[in-house]
């Protein structure tokens, strides 16, 4: 918003202010934003979830695809 008003802020002499300001809110919202997500990430858990939300559908077929890794001889006919 303060940029749409530029031209009247520097005017009024209080730009460098409104740029701080605004500096500082931006580092403050990253911080409540990346700062949780950093420390869940330090659990090993969480990364085990992860897997599991990413590749649902992989897990629920595991049993196929262990048979297949297996190699499972009884589909085969002589």
């Amino acid at each position: 918003l303060a940029i749409t008003w530029k031209g009247f802020v520097r005017r009024l002499g209080v730009w460098d202010s409104v740029r701080e300001i605004a500096r500082f809110y931006d580092a403050a919202m990253g911080m409540c934003i990346f700062a949780p997500i950093a420390f869940v990430s330090w659990f090993p858990f969480v990364s085990t979830i992860q897997s599991r939300v990413l590749f649902n559908q992989a897990f629920s077929r595991g049993l196929e695809m262990s048979l297949i890794l297996v190699g499972n001889k009884a589909n085969v006919q002589i």
